[in-house]
C-alpha cells in the first residue's frame, strides 16, 4: 500500500477523534444498532457529499471522492427507516490542504467499512439490501491508493490546515453518530 509521511502525520493529528468516533459507531450486533448506524451514517454522509459537491476542485485532479449519500438512502428505505436528514456543519475546504485533510477522514472510512461489512453480513444485509453503502465503500482499495497518491503530490501542503480541517470533519461525525434522536422519526 501506499505509505507517506503526509499520511502517517495526520492519522497521529486526529487519532483520539478517530477512536471516540470508533466507540460511537458501536459493534452493531443486533438490527436495532445497525439501523442506528445506518441513520447517524446517512446524516454524516448526505451533509458532507453534498459539502463535496459544492467544491471547486484543484486544477488537474482527475481523482473524486466516493460518494455514498444516494445508496445510504436506499440502504435505509430497505430498512424502513426515513431519509437522511441534512445537518447543519461548515468545514472550510476552499484550500487543497483543508481538502484533503477532510478527505482523508471521507477516504479513509473506507479502510474501517470492511470490517462493518462483516458485521452487516452476519446480520442479513448485503451489497442489494441494506448494505450496499459498505459494498460501494469496500469495493476497490485502489480508490484509497489514488488518493495517497493525490495526498503526496500536492503542492505546498500545509499539515495544519489539512489536520483542522480532517478533526472538523470527526467532530461533525461525532455530532451525528451521538445525536439521540431515535432511529424511527
Amino acid at each position: 500500500m501506499v505509505g507517506s509521511g503526509r499520511r502517517f502525520d495526520l492519522r497521529n493529528r486526529m487519532q483520539a477523534a478517530h477512536k471516540r468516533l470508533d466507540a460511537a459507531v458501536g459493534a452493531f450486533h443486533t438490527i436495532d444498532e445497525y439501523q442506528r448506524y445506518v441513520t447517524r451514517l446517512g446524516n454524516f454522509r448526505g451533509t458532507m457529499d453534498v459539502v463535496l459537491n459544492q467544491v471547486i476542485w484543484p486544477a488537474g485532479w482527475s481523482w473524486r471522492p466516493t460518494v455514498i449519500a444516494k445508496i445510504l438512502e436506499m440502504d435505509a428505505m430497505d430498512l424502513g427507516l426515513p431519509i437522511s436528514r441534512q445537518a447543519s456543519t461548515y468545514v472550510d475546504l476552499t484550500d487543497t490542504s483543508a481538502l484533503l485533510g477532510a478527505l482523508y477522514v471521507l477516504e479513509g472510512s473506507a479502510l474501517g467499512a470492511r470490517i462493518l461489512r462483516q458485521r452487516a453480513e452476519i446480520l442479513g444485509f448485503h451489497e442489494t439490501f441494506g448494505a450496499r453503502h459498505l459494498a460501494v465503500l469496500t469495493h476497490d482499495i485502489g480508490q484509497w491508493k489514488s488518493f495517497l497518491v493525490v495526498l503526496d503530490a500536492a503542492p505546498d501542503f500545509d499539515v495544519e490546515r489539512a489536520a483542522g480541517a480532517a478533526n472538523a470533519v470527526f467532530a461533525f461525525a461525532l455530532e451525528c453518530f451521538e445525536d439521540e434522536l431515535p432511529v424511527h422519526q
